[in-house]
């Protein structure tokens, strides 16, 4: 349910009248704004704020309209903003995309080499606070874009997640003219997919004090189970226990011997030494310091119950 007031033309604070009525001008919904910009007219610093963005991107921005409607797409999307994938699928169709061609930025499937290459920094963006590893960001040189270039990507980044957070926040209901595409029948059914790692332990108290205090992982759910967020990914960590009907013969427990791993976390980082002081400066034990072997560098360490966790970095053929 929707937690900000939506206003009309007519309604709307005189600061934000002369914004909205330029944006119903280019409005899918003939003579009235979105359910966006409605609520957004509520708090003139809002409405014009995200007006001022736009304008500088329009005025200053050197992407070609598809171009920048594939990265709102593909942010939207990372999201999982429901609303602004229905509206910046619009968008896009009318920058020039086709249905299978919006589907596929959607879904990240997208063939043409030097744009995949961008967006993949774009999605990294999105997903991971601002942080690209440093090989997505020399593919994308390799591709053919300039610094200057992705740097103006991430101004189109900002955008489209100044808008999906204003739409979290105010749960703004997707307006019917469009609401469709978010739901569009062709999409993939990967899209809403995301991987989690799940750890059985011993001690969840323990486990997320050594998540949280020694790798910087955020918690979002204390115990019961555990739930983290480990930059762009997230770990789960609960108690074993005895087969259960949705898995029968499946016993969960921790790790019985260390020493035979059979999987590994794998954290991929810029600086490998770095990461193995700060953690190692926070009470953490690696195997081994960092070692180049194979194009890359990397060390291990174990949480508390003996998961093996591999820090990762790439060289530069």
């Amino acid at each position: 349910m929707s937690r900000i007031p939506m206003h009309t033309l007519e309604s709307a604070p005189v600061a934000t009248r002369p914004v909205l009525e330029t944006l119903v001008a280019r409005s899918p919904t003939p003579g009235v704004p979105i359910n966006l910009h409605a609520q957004m007219a509520h708090a003139p610093s809002v409405l014009i704020g995200y007006m001022a963005m736009r304008k500088a991107l329009d005025e200053h921005g050197t992407f070609d309209p598809k171009t920048r409607t594939a990265i709102l797409l593909t942010v939207a999307a990372a999201d999982k903003c429901a609303y602004t994938v229905a509206l910046n699928t619009l968008i896009a169709r009318q920058a020039g995309w086709n249905d299978d061609e919006t589907l596929a930025l959607r879904n990240g499937h997208v063939q043409d080499v030097k744009l995949a290459a961008l967006l993949e920094v774009a999605r990294q963006s999105a997903t991971n606070h601002g942080h690209v590893d440093e090989p997505r960001w020399q593919t994308a040189l390799d591709a053919g874009w300039t610094d200057a270039q992705l740097a103006e990507a991430f101004a189109v980044v900002g955008l489209a997640q100044y808008v999906d957070s204003f739409i979290n926040y105010a749960r703004t209901d997707i307006d019917a003219p469009f609401a469709q595409k978010s739901v569009d029948s062709s999409a993939s059914i990967d899209q809403d997919m995301s991987l989690t790692v799940l750890l059985i332990v011993e001690d969840q108290d323990r486990t997320r004090a050594f998540y949280e205090q020694v790798l910087g992982a955020s918690v979002v759910r204390e115990r019961g189970p555990v739930i983290l967020q480990f930059h762009n990914s997230w770990i789960v960590a609960n108690v074993g226990g005895p087969p259960t009907d949705d898995k029968p013969e499946v016993t969960m427990v921790p790790p019985n011997e260390p020493n035979t791993a059979s999987y590994a976390l794998n954290v991929r980082v810029s600086d490998a030494h770095a990461v193995y002081e700060q953690w190692r400066s926070r009470g953490a034990h690696f195997l081994t310091p960092p070692i180049q072997r194979d194009g890359e560098i990397r060390c291990y360490l174990r949480d508390p119950d003996g998961h093996l966790i591999e820090v990762g970095q790439s060289l530069r053929s």
